[in-house]
C-alpha cells in the first residue's frame, strides 16, 4: 500500500498512565480529502478512537485540532495541504487545555471566559411576541 502515515494522540485516563502516539498507515486516495475524514476512517479500524465533530462546515469549531502543529479545524483542513511535502500527519489535541481522552479537550474554562466577555448582542428592549426583525436600514 502506498500512502502516508497519520500519527495520533492516543491517551484513554482510565487506562493509560502517559500519552503516546499511534501510526496507521493511510492509502494516498486521502490526500486530498479532509482531516476529519481521515479520522472518520480510522474509528472505522478502531472504534475506540475519541474525537469531536458535529457540522462539518467549519462554523461550530468542535472539531478543533493540532494539524502538524498549526491549530485548525479538521472538516475544513485538507490533509494535501497540512501534509505539503512531508509523508507524516501529526494530529494533536488543542494545546493548553486538558485532555478528557485522545483528542478530545476539556472546554469547560474557555465556554466560562466566553460567557464572561458575552460576544453576542444584548437588546434591551423586550421580546416580541413572534419574532425579532431585522430591519438593515433603520
Amino acid at each position: 500500500m502506498s500512502g502516508f502515515i497519520v500519527r495520533h494522540y492516543r491517551y484513554n485516563p482510565e487506562q493509560d498512565e502517559v500519552p503516546y502516539n499511534q501510526d496507521v498507515e493511510v492509502d494516498d486516495e486521502f490526500r486530498n480529502r479532509m482531516v476529519l475524514d481521515v479520522l472518520e476512517h480510522l474509528k472505522t479500524r478502531d472504534a475506540t478512537l475519541v474525537f469531536r465533530r458535529s457540522c462539518r462546515e467549519g462554523v461550530c469549531g468542535s472539531d478543533g485540532l493540532n494539524i502538524n502543529g498549526r491549530n485548525g479545524l479538521g472538516c475544513i483542513t485538507r490533509i494535501a495541504d497540512a501534509l505539503g511535502r512531508k509523508d507524516v500527519l501529526e494530529i494533536r489535541p488543542l494545546p493548553g487545555m486538558p485532555v478528557i481522552r485522545d483528542l478530545v479537550v476539556d472546554q469547560s474554562l474557555y465556554f466560562k471566559q466566553y460567557e464572561r466577555v458575552q460576544p453576542w448582542l444584548i437588546n434591551d428592549t423586550p421580546d416580541p411576541a413572534i419574532e425579532r426583525l431585522q430591519n438593515h436600514f433603520q
